[in-house]
């Protein structure tokens, strides 16, 4: 593994070592303020750490769009059981056929495999929503620490335990002092769980091809510049609710972007569609090629090697056109069980993938068979 204590890291003033982010709880706002202004001034040499962003098609926000993208507001969290900071899907390269180069805003629930799916299209703009506040959270904290971190490798290296110093300081850097101590809390809780997930992402390979995010170097680029770019924007947020989706819908406008891709994990397995899901829904700014993906674990669906999952591809259009309906419109996802069941793509040799109501791949894409080896 490599690490971030030697090179690029020379000269970065530590100021913040993890034994002393726990005296910021009893900081008055004011103190926390002249600190903040403090480390900003010590801190010039963590700039060549972050350099712009090389990507011709995100040019900087105006001032307005910036307001604007950062205004969605969080909703109340859910009090959960079990906190997924990691995915339990494993075959995500099966939506890259699907989703390449679509390009415009995403929308996903759940967590880093929002970043393989984002890079994968191209996405310029990535808004992330979750009901658990521990899965938002992390993604600040990947926020932090990704531009802080060159290489997949060097980013996986700040969860082995002897990086914690570079890690309160890359907090500070992108969050300032106030939010340091929860944000590293959040590290501190679960750097160990992380670890052992993020460095199976990290070996992570179909048919000896990198497939997410950190195993394949261009998605991980694509996603440090997003981020050091400030376009990943991660909210506590409800399908349901009345408050963040429209909001995201407003932002992703204000943005001049059409929502191109919206991932929903198995969400939809533990409730009902009701009239705010389906109005969040028609609220994005999609267009004909807006596409919604799903996972389902149902005993009937087919699945693919290695997952318990099956994996479908849906036109966000036919999507809202059905939840909308008068008359026998969605009520569930497991309504589209049996068009899931006949539109497997086994005979195309991608078993657990399902293109719905005339989705398909872009012009240009490589199909699923091939995906993994054309990137």
């Amino acid at each position: 593994m490599g690490s971030l204590s030697t090179q690029h890291l020379r000269g970065i003033p530590l100021l913040y070592e993890p034994r002393r982010l726990r005296r910021l709880a009893s900081y008055e706002p004011r103190r926390l303020r002249r600190l903040a202004i403090a480390f900003v001034l010590g801190m010039g040499s963590l700039v060549g750490l972050c350099p712009g962003t090389s990507r011709a098609d995100m040019p900087p926000f105006s001032q307005a769009q910036a307001r604007a993208v950062a205004a969605p507001p969080n909703e109340k969290p859910y009090d959960v059981r079990l906190h997924f900071l990691e995915s339990n899907e494993r075959r995500h390269d099966l939506f890259f056929s699907a989703v390449h180069n679509r390009g415009g805003a995403y929308l996903g629930v759940g967590a880093d495999q929002n970043y393989t799916l984002a890079a994968s299209a191209d996405a310029r703009l990535v808004f992330l929503i979750d009901i658990d506040g521990e899965v938002t959270e992390l993604h600040r904290l990947y926020e932090a620490l990704v531009p802080a971190a060159p290489t997949p490798v060097e980013f996986c290296a700040l969860f082995d335990g002897k990086h914690g110093d570079q890690v309160a300081n890359a907090i500070i850097a992108r969050w300032g002092v106030v939010e340091t101590r929860s944000l590293y809390q959040t590290y501190a809780r679960s750097r160990s769980r992380l670890q052992t997930y993020l460095l199976r992402e990290l070996n992570e390979k179909q048919n000896g091809t990198p497939v997410t995010w950190l195993s394949d170097v261009a998605l991980y680029q694509k996603v440090r510049d997003l981020m050091i770019a400030h376009r990943v924007i991660a909210r506590v947020g409800d399908l349901h609710g009345e408050r963040t989706l429209p909001a995201i819908a407003q932002a992703a406008r204000a943005a001049g972007e059409t929502v191109r891709t919206v991932y929903l994990s198995n969400a939809e397995q533990w409730f009902r569609y009701s009239p705010q899901f389906t109005s969040n829904m028609a609220a994005l700014p999609g267009d004909s090629g807006s596409i919604v993906l799903r996972t389902l674990a149902r005993h009937e669906l087919p699945t693919p090697p290695g997952d318990r999952w099956h994996f479908s591809v849906q036109p966000l259009s036919n999507f809202v056109t059905r939840l909308a309906a008068p008359q026998n419109g969605l009520a569930l996802v497991q309504g589209l069980i049996g068009e899931m069941i006949q539109n497997d793509q086994t005979q195309a040799g991608a078993r657990g993938l399902s293109y719905l109501n005339g989705a398909s791949p872009l012009p240009g894409s490589p199909n699923a068979v091939t995906a993994m080896k054309t990137r």
